[in-house]
């Protein structure tokens, strides 16, 4: 049996596509996890909104309530001691007419 020799330009040729095909490869592998990534990161994003949107929510009720106004009368009455002012003690202002 015979065998054939390989020329340096065919040696080349081989090693360039081997060379390609691996980094052909190398790029799929890196595409294919930086998506799975990406998708991850993603999700966790989604994630911490879908949070931060329910603590508005929680926070804004919260604030409903504090500013609600038979509250806000009650802590002016009992902790403040406010009244209501007497008759002769309100003084009423002319305002100019509106244009």
């Amino acid at each position: 049996m015979v065998r054939r020799k390989w020329s340096g330009k065919e040696i080349a040729l081989g090693a360039a596509f081997l060379l390609a095909v691996v980094g052909i490869l190398t790029f799929y592998v890196w595409y294919q996890t930086e998506s799975v990534r990406l998708g991850i990161e993603v999700g966790k994003c989604e994630a911490r909104i879908r949070e931060l949107q329910d603590s508005i929510r929680a926070l804004e009720l919260r604030k409903a309530a504090l500013l609600d106004p038979g509250r806000v009368e009650k802590i002016a009455r009992e902790k403040l001691g406010l009244v209501d002012p007497r008759d002769e003690e309100t003084i009423y202002e002319e305002r100019a007419a509106a244009r």
